[in-house]
């Protein structure tokens, strides 16, 4: 049995036919190529409404990756909430560390981008974003460039996790943060950004939000939205795990999806559109086969 999930970070329902935002569905499921994700990269997340399942991305941020791995073994993160959860924005979970309430657990280096290598399978989107000189995809990430700096980072697309921190920039420890509304590209190079939602972001979106009047945060824990359990899935036996496949970013067949998206020729658009992209608009389907 497999499903597939073809998602955008957040699609927005009724704006436009689901057949405009996403018109080569089949073209997609059929001859696109698929990676499959490494079962040591992917945390499972068990809410109340549901399972959310992440990606983890070791190669830009491999301490962060390390500790939360750690922390996420040792069932840390059973039973908190997600504490400070402002609408349109982020849902943010943890022991509260980020609100002065520490931890025993180290805290981290900043990870906030790698050196650019030509090793690296990067497919280009957009030139001259209005964060990046380049944006594009990494292994079914979405990325920014900096040509001069000859650096690049994970960039703050819906749906993507990264670790919260203090004002030092190597301050962070346990509390993650799950990116639910419109792409906050600023915190680009700011964050450890160490991982994406594959599937579940309707599940995300579930996650109650937090009084308005006190930034989100929680007053009554009690009310809040708690994790009831975090695992990987190289965890569960080898025989009862589900396969995770994502679009491979770097294959023709997606080059060929992203010059479509640009061009945007089906009749529905009587004014037709620049042929520019929003990497964080870009969908890249998730195929889960049990």
């Amino acid at each position: 049995m497999s499903r597939t999930v073809l998602r955008p970070g957040i699609i927005v329902a009724g704006l436009i036919a689901a057949g405009i935002l996403w018109s080569c569905a089949s073209f997609a499921a059929t001859q696109m190529q698929w990676r499959q994700v490494d079962p040591e990269n992917i945390a499972l997340m068990d809410l109340p409404e549901g399972r959310v399942v992440i990606e983890l991305n070791p190669g830009f941020a491999p301490e962060t990756v390390g500790q939360f791995k750690r922390l996420v073994q040792s069932r840390f993160y059973n039973g908190l909430s997600f504490y400070r959860v402002i609408d349109n924005f982020v849902a943010q979970g943890g022991d509260g560390s980020d609100l002065g309430e520490l931890s025993d657990s180290p805290l981290i280096d900043a990870e906030f981008e790698i050196d650019w290598s030509d090793k690296l399978t990067f497919m280009p989107v957009q030139e001259h974003d209005l964060f990046a000189d380049q944006t594009g995809f990494i292994d079914g990430f979405a990325v920014g460039r900096d040509l001069k700096a000859k650096s690049v980072w994970l960039t703050h697309c819906p749906g993507i996790v990264a670790m919260a921190r203090n004002d030092d920039r190597d301050s962070s420890r346990t509390d993650f943060y799950i990116v639910i509304g419109q792409a906050p590209r600023y915190l680009d190079r700011n964050l450890n950004v160490f991982g994406r939602v594959l599937e579940g972001m309707s599940i995300v979106q579930r996650i109650v939000r937090g009084p308005e009047n006190n930034g989100g945060v929680f007053v009554d824990d009690t009310t809040a939205t708690r994790i009831h359990s975090v695992k990987l899935m190289s965890e569960i036996p080898e025989n009862e795990r589900e396969t995770v496949f994502v679009m491979d970013t770097n294959s023709k067949a997606f080059e060929e999806l992203l010059d479509g998206r640009r061009k945007r020729e089906q009749s529905f658009f009587k004014h037709k559109p620049p042929p520019v992209l929003d990497v964080c608009q870009v969908p890249v389907g998730v195929r889960v086969t049990k």
